[in-house]
């Protein structure tokens, strides 16, 4: 498969880095991995005597007043129990399993925002995350805080094509390393008309706190159409614990989890209704 292919051509470099915080908390580990940009390829072409690739299905689609939008709160008026989990960072091959297993464990969904580097080394996992109904985003390809405008684009480039050379599905979602707003990667993203995800809030599973408080902090917090961020990255075990402890807990509470394409699908029923009765109101004499 190309994306194996991508994972051998990539030599990582690990190095320690800042993180800007947002309200509610920081969107990825600190510890991020670089990649310099001449390392970032396009997936090889298929030599001649392989099977043409499948179709690229048209998936994870999302409403159009969202294209090229910022979601950065939830809708205020939103009543039906919906709550969407989103892990940043993976996948990783201890911690994306045990939250997938307890994901189908609780019939619940959820978004998966992947780092191209990571989802070239483990294409089963891509493919497992999307054949489980789950929704997968971009989170560029080596997680920069301050890309180049020229690096940007390759950044959602490769990882767009991981996405889809991965899951046979193409995204139109992507979060921000570390929730920046004001960078070349987050221009990049809105001028494709992204739908560019912050959160509405933070397990603060980026911090040595446990399972059981990382649980807390989304348990005692939630109201309908909130965005829950949260992390599968290496060395989130306790984040797959909170994970199994929030579904347990909210599903009894009547909260259905879902992907954040359906979240927006959501949202964008309760616009229209709303939007038709007011233009009703406007025209009852």
């Amino acid at each position: 498969m190309a994306a194996v292919a991508l994972a051998v051509a990539l030599v990582f470099v690990f190095e320690a880095t800042g993180a800007d915080i947002l309200p509610g908390g920081r969107s990825a580990d600190p510890a991020a991995e670089q990649t310099s940009a001449d390392q970032l390829i396009e997936p090889p072409a298929p030599e001649a005597s392989e099977a043409p690739p499948e179709p690229v299905v048209e998936d994870w689609t999302i409403p159009e007043r969202y294209s090229g939008q910022v979601i950065r709160r939830r809708l205020r008026t939103f009543e039906p129990k919906l709550l969407a989990l989103t892990f940043d960072d993976g996948p990783d091959p201890k911690v994306t399993p045990r939250i997938l297993e307890s994901l189908r464990k609780h019939n619940a969904r959820a978004t998966f925002f992947v780092l191209g580097s990571r989802a070239a080394r483990h294409p089963e996992l891509m493919k497992e995350i999307a054949d489980q109904g789950h929704a997968i985003g971009s989170h560029t390809a080596t997680h920069l805080k301050k890309p180049s405008a020229a690096r940007a684009v390759k950044e959602l480039d490769w990882t767009e094509s991981v996405i889809a050379e991965t899951t046979g599905r193409r995204t139109s979602i992507f979060r921000p390393p570390y929730g920046i707003l004001n960078n070349q990667t987050t221009a990049e993203a809105i001028r494709r008309g992204m739908a560019v995800f912050l959160w509405t809030i933070s397990s603060a599973d980026t911090k040595k706190i446990g399972a059981e408080a990382i649980a807390s902090n989304v348990i005692n917090t939630p109201n309908p159409g909130d965005i829950v961020l949260m992390h599968d990255g290496s060395g989130h075990g306790d984040t797959a614990v909170a994970v199994e402890k929030i579904l347990s807990k909210l599903s009894t509470s009547g909260y259905t989890f879902v992907t954040l394409p359906e979240l927006l699908s959501a949202w964008d029923e309760k616009k229209r209704v709303d939007e038709a009765a007011a233009e009703a109101a406007r025209l009852t004499p």
